[in-house]
């Protein structure tokens, strides 16, 4: 069974071992703790990511699924997660940096030129070295169900 969970004091080493293997930046990893969350997959660890908020403003970065756990839209599973806790905070747009282009194509982003929340970026999540940014607007992002 599938859980998203708010990330325990107990997982850090989890976390810092599941980055440290795909290279990704540690120097404001921790800093946004309290939105970063894990997923389990039947108890075990799998994945994690993080949305920092800022500025009204939500900044995914971190999603990171352990090798043989992906393909199974446990990363799906993480962003809805932590789109959902910007939208109810309010948040109407959400950026994100260093994931893969495709995946988060297939989220709703769109690949931002230029865009005027990169400062923004590397001050909430660090700076990645990447140059390519996506935004995802979250007005309407979840639909309410219609009712008959």
């Amino acid at each position: 069974m599938l859980q998203i969970r708010k990330i325990k004091r107990s997982d850090i080493d989890f976390v810092i071992e599941i980055t440290s293997e795909n290279r990704f930046p540690g120097d404001k990893l921790l800093s946004n703790i309290e939105n970063f969350l894990i997923c389990e997959s039947d108890g075990e660890k799998c994945g994690c990511g993080c949305i920092a908020l800022f500025g009204g403003k939500g900044y995914i970065s971190w999603v990171v699924i352990k090798e043989r756990y992906r393909r199974q839209r446990f990363g799906d599973a993480i962003v809805r997660a932590l789109l959902n806790i910007a939208d109810l905070r309010g948040v109407e747009e959400v950026y994100a940096v260093g994931i893969c282009e495709d995946f988060l194509k297939s989220m709703g982003f769109e690949r931002q030129e230029n865009s005027s929340a990169v400062d923004d970026i590397k001050k909430m999540i660090g700076d990645s070295g990447d140059s390519e940014y996506y935004r995802v607007s979250l007005k309407n992002y979840f639909k309410p169900c219609s009712q008959r």
